[in-house]
Formats: structure tokens, C-alpha cells, sequence
């Protein structure tokens, strides 16, 4: 069977994910897709919008074959560590082929980087490889858009693999505030906070939507009562950025002006985003050392061919697990924390329910 990968987080699905899907089993000639997808929570170190059951559920509703998740702690850091497990998650489930969105898609310039080492100490190598000192430059700053940062991880990611890259042309905005048909995730997002009509955008239905600021006084409560040598010990807590959190939480009482007043050249949003969702979820550095390394799939849902897919890597030996409890330990017991803590925004019956999913199995259509 020819397996064509892609890596989501549908935070929500809209009508851009629709034609990803679309070229993927055009571009790749598949007979199934693969998806790894983020769960509860996402790279940017945001919640997700909707809860992963719902997402796995649309990925499935709209052409996917099979969902597999992202391990919280690999979805929440850097490009090149979100990609890196994610594409090993793809390996394991034996694809064929990748296919992303970039914004450049020039395939062939993003390979050219993807085997660069970009960082300033590098500078001259990468002058050497025919790139003029301002394009050199350029690089360094970051001037790639985040698809194109996305798909350099990706490209250095499949490196050792037998994966065939392709790409298509991200034509949405990513930053774009306003909605249309062909229109950002981020946009969707912002309708939503200010309960404008989304639906041009999206398939989906979006009921009681969650947002980074919901869990803002939660994390402030966790900076104001834990001494700074006890927060240093959270994932991700480095460099002092523990002082700052707890400076600015004091004299800043909402997620927008306390993430305001944090961002600097030294501090991304993403990067105090994430960090702190690990704060919340209380991850210490500790338990992450704790980890086995990543040799298995977990499964959020299937349907005929997903099935198939998965007695196939049964037979080839590949650990397939579809039981909350048949995870590793340390993953687990992060997976747990993340989902008690996302399911905890919402009521007594929705928290339910959402701890019942995360334990009961995966989705089948």
C-alpha cells in the first residue's frame, strides 16, 4: 500500500487543510493518508481551539485514513524537535511520502537550506554555498515564513529516512486577521474570541472554544506561590525567565498584556507560550530526561484503511498501541496531567467526558 504522510494540528480545520488534503493524494498517488496530529495542545504552546477528539474525527470525516498523535512533550518546542518526532512517527507507520505547505514552495531551495547549518557562527560557510552576504543574512534573521521554517525541520528530519518530500503552495496568510474562504487557522481563531461568523472558513461547528488566556490565571497562581529555585526545575524554565514571569504576572493581570510586555529578542511568544503550558501542566526537566526513546504510534482513529495500515505494521513488528494504558509511563502520566488540565477549563460533564475519551481507545468510522 502506498502511504502518503502529512503532520497537522487542525486548530481548526478550515478550507487550506481541505486542499492540502486534496494535493496530497494527488501529488503522491497515494491509496491512504497518514496523519500525525497534535492533541490538546499545540506547537505555538496554545490549547487547542477544539479538543483532539474532535479533531481526529474531522481529519477522519474529510479524507484521512488514520491518526496518530504527537506526543504532548515533542508538540510543545522548537520546529526542529516538533518535526523530528513527528517524522519519525511517520517512519514507524512506513510512508511513503511527505507532503507540507510552504510558502516559497521552491522544494529544492528548502533542500539547499535544510542541509545548511544556519546560526550566526556559520555565516561565511553559507556565503560559500552562493548566497550573497544580505540573502545570507537574510537567513540568519529569519526571513523564511513559519511553513517554510516548517518544511526546512521536515526536509533535515527525513534526511535518514526513505521518505520522498513534496510540497504546495501555502496560499493563505498566516498572520491574516481577517476571514475569508482561504483564510489562516489564526483568523478563524480570532472570530471565534470575538464571536464573529467563522463558518465561510471551516466545515466544523465550533462549540466552547478554548484560548491561551483561559488558563492565564491558573499559571499565575503557579508563579506567585512556587520559590524560584522550585520553578527552575519546570521544563523549559531557563536563563531567569522565571524572574520575568513573576514580574510581570504581578503587574500585568491578562494574558495579552502580560505576553506583551514579555516578548523580546531573547523571549518569543512561542517560546513563553510553551513554557508556560509546561508550568501548567507541571513538567519538570526531570521527567523529560525520563523519556524512552520514541519507537512506537499511538492511535487516535481509523477507519477501513487505517485499519489495514495498522495490522500491516503489526506484522512488521512496529508498536502499535491503541490503549491509553499501554503507553510508556512517562509518557503517560504527561499525557494525563496535559488532559486533566485541558478538560478542566470546561464543566463537570464536558470533563468528563473528555477524560472518558482519553481513556476508553481510539475513534473508528
Amino acid at each position: 500500500m502506498n502511504l502518503c504522510g502529512i503532520i497537522v494540528e487542525y486548530n481548526p480545520l478550515h478550507n487550506g487543510h481541505l486542499y492540502h488534503l486534496q494535493k496530497a493524494r494527488e501529488l503522491s498517488h497515494a491509496d491512504a493518508l497518514v496523519a500525525v496530529m497534535s492533541g490538546f495542545f499545540t506547537q505555538r504552546g496554545e490549547p487547542s481551539i477544539i479538543d483532539k477528539f474532535q479533531k481526529t474525527k474531522a481529519a477522519l470525516d474529510h479524507g484521512v485514513d488514520l491518526v496518530l498523535e504527537l506526543p504532548y512533550i515533542y508538540t510543545l518546542q522548537n520546529a526542529s524537535i516538533f518535526a523530528q518526532n513527528a517524522v519519525k512517527i511517520l517512519d514507524l507507520a512506513g510512508v511513503d511520502t511527505i507532503v507540507f505547505g510552504s510558502e516559497t514552495n521552491n522544494l529544492e531551495e528548502l533542500k539547499t537550506i535544510a542541509n545548511l547549518n544556519i546560526n550566526p557562527d556559520h555565516l561565511k560557510e553559507i556565503t560559500k554555498e552562493g548566497y550573497s552576504f544580505p540573502k545570507a543574512y537574510g537567513l540568519l534573521a529569519g526571513e523564511f515564513m513559519p511553513n517554510d521554517i516548517l518544511a526546512i525541520a521536515y526536509l533535515k528530519a527525513i534526511a535518514d529516512t526513505k521518505i520522498t518530500p513534496l510540497s504546495i503552495k501555502r496560499t493563505s496568510d498566516f498572520n491574516a486577521s481577517t476571514l475569508s474562504n482561504n483564510t489562516s487557522a489564526k483568523a478563524i481563531r480570532l472570530a471565534l474570541k470575538n464571536q464573529e461568523d467563522y463558518h465561510m472558513a471551516t466545515p466544523l461547528i465550533i462549540e466552547d472554544p478554548l484560548f491561551i488566556d483561559d488558563f492565564f490565571k491558573v499559571f499565575a497562581q503557579i508563579i506567585f506561590t512556587t520559590p524560584s529555585k522550585e520553578l527552575s526545575k519546570f521544563f523549559l524554565v531557563d536563563e531567569g525567565i522565571e524572574k520575568l514571569f513573576y514580574k510581570n504576572a504581578i503587574k500585568y493581570h491578562s494574558y495579552d498584556e502580560f505576553i506583551k510586555h514579555s516578548i523580546s529578542k531573547r523571549y518569543t511568544k512561542a517560546r513563553i507560550n510553551r513554557t508556560m503550558i509546561h508550568v501548567i501542566n507541571h513538567i519538570l526537566k526531570e521527567d523529560v530526561n525520563k523519556l524512552e526513546a520514541l519507537d512506537f504510534v499511538y492511535v487516535l482513529g481509523f477507519n477501513e484503511k487505517g485499519q489495514q495500515i495498522l495490522r500491516n505494521l503489526k506484522e512488521k513488528g512496529v508498536k502499535v498501541i491503541t490503549q491509553f494504558k499501554n503507553l510508556p509511563a512517562a509518557y503517560r502520566n504527561m499525557e494525563y496531567k496535559a488532559a486533566l488540565n485541558y478538560a478542566n477549563q470546561f464543566d463537570q460533564e464536558r470533563f468528563e467526558y473528555l477524560m472518558k475519551e482519553e481513556l476508553k481507545g481510539p475513534i473508528i468510522i
